[in-house]
């Protein structure tokens, strides 16, 4: 890892002024973090999407993350930009390559706000994991390469456990916290995306979340909006019971008008 974090630093260090498309994950908080110790802040400026695709708790997590990492206020340049995602007919008619346009606005958005600034580099946190699986599995990825975005991460062939590793030796709060993704991949592609379906996922997610089910995923199903595909952590798929399972995350659910739920066996 130490030879991929000298080919990082010495790419990072090629760059002038950056924009970094900042999601206050795991990928793009270290990006962000390298970033700022290679060109100083006054050269970074972190650009933050908000919208109706996120849960409050990852928008918050997003904002709060120059202060819980020792920031003094101001000390970070930071942009929030507001989306209205529902907007976006191509994207709302949720097809296959839903990701791709919802990137492709996003960064239209970010880029147009950098030539603001007089910035004309946009980084991305895309690993070495995410190229693997190509376009197929990561359909944005046709969106990065359009745009022109640069993924330095990728480009040093850093993958999700070594950037987990280095955040951890980094201090930063964010190495173990679970992959995240926006509240429309829980929505099947030719269902349509509407604001009633994204906040009854949030609300589903958030009752497992308060029954101990961490980054889980509560999935629409094609056939009936009665019926859920539930994936929790494949850690806490070990350490529970049928009955712990029936009471915790079953039963909960049931009471908001749910009729049937899969549990998916493999975990997440």
């Amino acid at each position: 890892m130490n030879d991929k974090v000298k080919q990082l630093r010495g790419l990072l260090s090629g760059f002038d002024r950056v924009g970094i498309a900042f999601s206050g994950g795991v990928d793009s908080s270290f990006l962000l973090r390298m970033a700022l110790e290679v060109l100083g802040s006054h050269r970074v400026l972190a650009l933050h999407a908000c919208s109706c695709l996120q849960k409050k708790q990852e928008q918050e997590n997003a904002m709060t993350w120059p202060e819980r990492h020792g920031y003094p206020a101001n000390a970070l340049q930071q942009q929030i930009i507001r989306t209205e995602p529902l907007t976006w007919d191509d994207f709302t008619a949720n097809p296959e390559n839903r990701c791709y346009l919802c990137k492709k606005h996003l960064y239209s958005l970010f880029l147009e706000d950098l030539h603001k600034e007089n910035i004309t580099t946009l980084l991305d946190g895309t690993n070495a994991d995410d190229l693997r699986q190509g376009e197929a599995g990561r359909p944005g990825l046709r969106a990065i390469t359009e745009f022109a975005v640069h993924t330095p991460l990728a480009d040093c062939g850093l993958n999700k456990d070594e950037i987990r590793s280095l955040s951890r030796k980094l201090g930063l709060d964010t190495a173990d916290r679970p992959s995240s993704s926006c509240l429309a991949t829980r929505i099947p592609h030719g269902m349509r995306i509407t604001s009633e379906r994204l906040h009854r996922i949030a609300a589903l997610e958030q009752i497992l979340e308060n029954n101990g089910f961490t980054g889980c995923r509560v999935r629409l199903s094609r056939d009936s909006e009665h019926t859920l595909l539930v994936q929790i952590q494949e850690a806490c798929l070990s350490q529970v019971c049928y009955e712990s399972l029936k009471k915790s995350l079953f039963t909960p659910l049931k009471k908001q008008n749910v009729h049937k739920i899969y549990l998916d066996v493999e975990g997440r």
